[in-house]
């Protein structure tokens, strides 16, 4: 008796839908490792982006954590020492200004010079937004004045029988020979220094009136118990689009504006932070 064998397979039309499948799934895969990928690579260059901002606020702490408290200076400086012609808020106006801040500072360095002078720690330091009109972004700068330079400023008060007062202006003066202010980061904005009394209430005064702390012939202008320092910033791609489309600083600072709320607001950060003086 013969027996028939059997022999189990697939057919064509299983293979094809088998193969449909794999495809399918295979190409699925692909997709949402491409689109991980895109994220993580989104997300790591708005990290990369933002790491001068948060250097630059490490700095302003490390600077006001050593705020030297001399007599008769301008130790510490909250007004508009840097005004831009090409930029109407880089002057306390319509409420929302760049503001300033400067101050004396303990901060060891080396001036150079041939031969070189002494190293010394009582430097003068400041912070500001500048507007570029090529670029049409804000930066952040950073004002700093060398211990021999600093000294070269107060000098002229030190001499005499007594000690006369070295202001604001004097100390922390633009353009003066061999200072350069350095940009720390770009694409930040809306710088604001916030006032805190000794009972933690908000000085309110302020930026209405500056604050000018050492100054003999205000007595009544004491040293703030702390200050809060805030500012935005914008990843360098967002704002390549922000730049080609505006051509003002009224942009980055109205935030009622069409463009401000298109194009900045939605991928603008704040950085803050409190500084116990």
């Amino acid at each position: 008796m013969n027996r028939r064998r059997y022999c189990a397979a697939f057919t064509l039309i299983e293979v094809l839908i088998a193969v449909t499948i794999t495809m399918l799934i295979v190409v699925l895969l692909g997709t949402m490792f491409s689109s991980l990928t895109s994220t993580t690579s989104r997300a790591n260059q708005r990290t990369d982006a933002f790491r001068d901002a948060r250097a630059a606020l490490q700095m302003m702490e490390r600077d006001l954590t050593g705020l030297v408290r001399a007599q008769k200076t301008a130790y510490l400086a909250l007004d508009n020492l840097r005004q831009d012609g090409s930029d109407p808020y880089s002057v306390r106006t319509n409420g929302t200004p760049n503001l300033q801040l400067f101050a004396l500072v303990a901060a060891k360095n080396q001036p150079p010079g041939n031969p070189a002078p002494p190293a010394g720690d009582v430097c003068a330091v400041g912070y500001y937004c500048r507007w570029d009109n090529e670029k049409h972004s804000y930066s952040l700068l950073r004002f700093f004045r060398n211990s021999k330079q600093t000294y070269d400023a107060i000098k002229p008060q030190l001499s005499g029988s007594t000690l006369s007062y070295t202001d604001a202006p004097t100390l922390y003066a633009a353009g003066a020979t061999g200072i350069l202010d350095d940009v720390l980061a770009s694409y930040v904005w809306n710088l604001k220094i916030t006032v805190f009394k000794s009972d933690g209430t908000q000085d309110t005064t302020y930026p209405g009136n500056p604050v000018i702390v050492g100054d003999p012939g205000n007595p009544n202008v004491v040293l703030p118990a702390a200050i809060e320092i805030s500012f935005n910033a914008i990843s360098p791609e967002a704002a390549r689009t922000i730049m080609a489309l505006s051509a003002g600083p009224s942009d980055w600072m109205d935030s009622t504006s069409q463009n401000y709320v298109r194009l900045i607001k939605p991928h603008a950060y704040e950085f803050r932070t409190r500084i116990s003086l």
